[in-house]
C-alpha cells in the first residue's frame, strides 16, 4: 500500500476515532445537564409541597377559628336577642348595664370576624398560587422525565 493511502487512511481513522469521541461526550455532557434539571426540579418540588402542605394546614386551622368566632358572635347575637325580647319597650333599665356589655362585644366580634374574614380570603388566595406553582413545577418536571425516557408511576 502506498504510503500516501496509508496515511490518508490513518487520518480518516484518527478522524472518525475523534467524532466518536466528541459525539459520546457531547452525550455524556447532555444526559448529565438533563440529570441535573431533573435534580434540581425534584428539589424545587419538594420546596414546593412544604409550602403548599403548610399553606393548607394555616387555612385549615384559620377556618377552624373563624368558625369558632361565628358560634361565639351567633351566641351573643342570641343573647342580645334575649334581652330585647324581654319586653317589647327595651331592655329593662336593671338589665340594661349587661345588655351594653354584651351588646358591645357583639359589635367588636362582628367587626374581628370581617378582618378575620377579608385576612382568611387573602390567604385562600395565596396558597391557592402556591398550589399552582406546585402543579407547574410538578407538569415541568413530567415533561422533563417524560423526554429523558424515564418512566414514572
Amino acid at each position: 500500500m502506498k504510503p500516501a493511502v496509508r496515511y490518508a487512511l490513518m487520518g480518516g481513522t484518527a478522524i472518525v476515532a475523534v467524532l466518536v469521541v466528541v459525539s459520546a461526550w457531547s452525550r455524556l455532557l447532555e444526559q448529565q445537564a438533563t440529570l441535573d434539571e431533573i435534580n434540581q426540579l425534584r428539589d424545587e418540588l419538594y420546596r414546593a409541597r412544604v409550602a403548599s402542605d403548610r399553606c393548607r394546614s394555616s387555612l385549615q386551622t384559620s377556618e377552624a377559628a373563624l368558625l369558632e368566632l361565628g358560634i361565639a358572635i351567633d351566641s351573643l347575637r342570641n343573647s342580645v336577642d334575649s334581652f330585647e325580647a324581654l319586653d317589647r319597650r327595651g331592655v329593662p333599665v336593671e338589665q340594661y348595664p349587661e345588655y351594653l356589655e354584651i351588646f358591645d362585644s357583639y359589635n367588636d366580634s362582628v367587626s374581628v370576624w370581617d378582618d378575620r374574614e377579608r385576612r382568611l380570603r387573602l390567604a385562600d388566595t395565596a396558597c391557592r398560587e402556591t398550589i399552582q406553582g406546585h402543579n407547574a413545577i410538578s407538569d415541568t418536571l413530567q415533561v422533563v422525565l417524560t423526554e429523558a425516557g424515564i418512566e414514572t408511576n
